[in-house]
């Protein structure tokens, strides 16, 4: 694992961190309901990648196989969107400075994260995953976020 992944992921589970420990992680409403979504999001992309081949760090395993069936038929990274989309309940019911600050460093990592996999990705699976990319979304559909981030 790179230096740089290793950031990344250490930033990541920091801010896991911070959400469990020092806000309501949980909230209520329709809130909650897009909580739900979003973990059986994650849960859903986890099933189809089957637990054990999915990485946290960006750097492709030895063993990786492609997925491209379930939640990612439409979209390449469901697991980061769901957590996205959970975390960002949080922070839209209880709008302080350090629950958005979390929030943005969260995002920040999971695309700069999502750019270094697809750097990965292509390099293992050359043509599968170039075609794959121009069938699926990377995030949101019809939606890019911050544009910058993906020249790194």
């Amino acid at each position: 694992m790179s230096t740089l992944s290793k950031i990344l992921v250490l930033l990541q589970f920091l801010c896991f961190f911070y959400f469990a420990f020092f806000t309501e992680i949980l909230v209520s409403g329709f809130g909650l309901f897009v909580q739900v979504f979003a973990a059986s999001l994650c849960i859903w992309a986890v099933i189809v990648m089957k637990p054990g081949r999915f990485n946290v760090q960006p750097e492709v395993k030895s063993n990786a196989v492609f997925v491209s069936n379930g939640p990612y038929r439409i979209i390449r990274n469901p697991m980061y969107l769901g957590l996205i989309l959970f975390f960002g309940v949080i922070v839209f019911y209880e709008p302080i400075i350090l629950n958005l600050l979390f929030y943005l460093t969260l995002v920040a990592v999971f695309l700069l994260k999502i750019k270094l996999e697809e750097r990965f990705l292509l390099k293992n699976f050359g043509q599968v995953y170039k075609e794959y990319k121009t069938k699926s979304y990377r995030l949101v559909p019809y939606l890019y976020f911050i544009p910058i981030l993906f020249t790194i």
